[in-house]
């Protein structure tokens, strides 16, 4: 079976020793005491091996182990020498024998594979020439004078010069892991000598010691984040506490929280305000749900640019991660050229307590839509149940729903005698809409309604946000909901409104919203037969 790293491991014996409903994504975060940005990525790379598999529940992942199989082939050939002679049997003799190095080069590389540990070695022009996985994976094809600071490598040249060819050293290293990040390791120093006994190169074999830099003012600050989530009753205070406790984790400058907001970033606190520029790269990091960083590069230098601010040195995004989404980010600007890997994971996990109050607001947010469904429902069945007449009755109507929803405007359509939709009653539609609405300027919308035969609910994280109407867009609305009329099968009207803010409803909420349509399609269906027995 293949070998994994530690935190492979520990996730692996998380799932074996839990059960099921405890192997969701935040479960195995805690219990493995590693950051969510984390524990999703070996959560991916443990699913890319084989090794685990995931079902939803809900929303939610499901992690559990795979069965392991281990398929074994044997190789067998015959030797064709006696069929050949001469030039031929030198180049199949060498040809054995480049095949024989290479087997054994094979054999070596999965020898020096090690999930935990860094492994390679340098000529004497200090040049990479292997390498492990491991190695490959966090620092590429890069020499390690690329990935040291400049004292660091004197210091480790000089203790090569003065190494003996049968001796070992080990030294301390803080290697470049993202730009201006740099993670801890203990390295063992090796010469690699040839057959005179002269050296010809250097091995290292390293292994990771950030877990055991932690100090206990970090440990400290942490704590502080997390009793200050868990009982927060203002959520500007708790931004500034949360942030105020990352800037003595990694001093920072400029700092600035955002939440997704449709596809846009709305910022919850900042101390000062970004450009779209800086945006799209606080994006860059929510859609690969990994922390990035620049220290150079025209993003970075556009940053500087539009802050007129030179002394700033690196700027940092780390995604606010829940499940396998992004709710938004925390963008740091400081003035440090470099950082420890250990302070950065250390604010991935005050970014973790900060997503999880993020999202229990959202559920609740969308608890608190669903009771407004219910009291709309409640407020309609008065107003159609009433004995005004018919446009009075479609304006009560139409002003009790937006207002127990909590909606910026709305109106109704109704089919004429000619089957067609023409704009009966609206509230609060602004001017240049209601004229459009007058001129039928809806109708590829309100078709979608038609079409469907169930109500259209469209925020601006909907992929048909951009497709709608160009003036929608301009009133700043951002969530669209079109409830049909219904008196049974048939949709005899439309009922529209539009909100400002994005409004959040499951299932449940949709379905009641959709009974609203169904409650009045029943009151003009009973005002129409009140009027021909009147008329009879």
């Amino acid at each position: 079976m293949e070998e994994l790293s530690s935190t492979e491991r520990l996730i692996v014996v998380y799932i074996k020793s839990h059960p099921p409903e405890d192997c969701m994504l935040d479960k195995i975060t805690r219990g493995t005491s590693r950051s969510r940005a984390t524990v999703l990525k070996y959560l991916e790379i443990l699913n890319a091996k084989g090794i685990l598999t995931y079902k939803f529940v809900g929303r939610s992942k499901l992690w559990s182990l795979t069965d392991e199989t281990e398929i074994k082939v044997a190789l067998t050939g015959e030797s064709a020498e006696e069929q050949i002679s001469g030039d031929v049997v030198n180049m199949a003799t060498n040809a054995s024998k480049l095949h024989r190095l290479m087997m054994e080069e094979k054999n070596l590389k999965t020898l020096i594979e090690r999930p935990d540990t860094i492994v390679f070695t340098l000529n004497e022009h200090g040049a990479v020439i292997t390498a492990n996985k491991t190695f490959k994976t966090f620092f590429g094809n890069k020499n390690l004078h690329e990935i040291v600071t400049s004292d660091e490598g004197l210091a480790l040249d000089e203790s090569i010069s003065k190494m003996g060819t049968d001796e070992t050293i080990n030294m301390e290293l803080d290697l470049l892991e993202k730009p201006g990040i740099y993670k801890p390791y203990k390295l063992f120093i090796r010469p690699i000598t040839n057959e005179k006994g002269e050296v010809i190169g250097t091995t290292f074999i390293g292994d990771e010691i950030s877990q055991s830099k932690r100090s206990k003012r970090e440990l400290e600050t942490l704590l502080f984040i997390a009793r200050a989530v868990n009982s927060a009753s203002n959520e500007k205070q708790l931004l500034k506490e949360v942030m105020d406790a990352i800037n003595t984790i990694i001093p920072f400058k400029h700092g600035e929280i955002f939440l997704k907001d449709g596809k846009n970033l709305r910022s919850l606190y900042n101390t000062k305000s970004v450009s779209e520029s800086v945006k799209k790269f606080v994006k860059r990091s929510m859609e690969n749900l990994e922390t990035i960083s620049a220290v150079e590069g025209d993003e970075f230098e556009t940053m500087k640019s539009e802050f007129g601010d030179e002394s700033l040195e690196m700027m940092i995004s780390i995604p606010l991660i829940h499940e396998d989404t992004s709710l938004g980010a925390i963008l740091l600007l400081t003035t440090s050229s470099s950082l420890s890997s250990v302070n950065l994971e250390d604010v991935e996990m005050a970014a973790d307590e900060l997503s999880s109050y993020l999202k229990m607001k959202a559920l609740g947010l969308e608890k608190e839509e669903f009771v407004n469904t219910l009291v709309a429902l409640n407020k309609v069945s008065g107003v159609v149940n009433s004995s005004d007449a018919e446009d009075k009755m479609l304006e009560n109507a139409v002003t009790s729903t937006i207002n127990s929803l909590g909606f910026d405007m709305g109106c109704i359509y109704l089919q004429d005698d000619k089957e067609e939709l023409s704009l009966r009653v609206h509230r609060n539609l602004p001017e240049k809409m209601k004229n459009m609405c007058m001129a039928g300027m809806f109708k590829d919308l309100f078709s979608k309604t038609l079409e469907k035969q169930n109500l259209v609910y469209i925020t601006t994280e909907s992929e048909e946000y951009d497709s709608l109407e160009p003036s929608i867009r301009a009133s700043g609305i951002k969530t669209l909901l079109i409830l049909p009329i219904k008196t049974g099968d048939k949709i005899i009207g439309l009922l529209n409104m539009g909100s400002r803010k994005i409004k959040t409803y499951n299932k449940i909420s949709l379905e009641n919203l959709s009974s609203i349509g169904l409650q009045l399609g029943l009151a003009l269906e009973r005002s129409k037969l009140a009027l021909k027995l009147k008329k009879g």
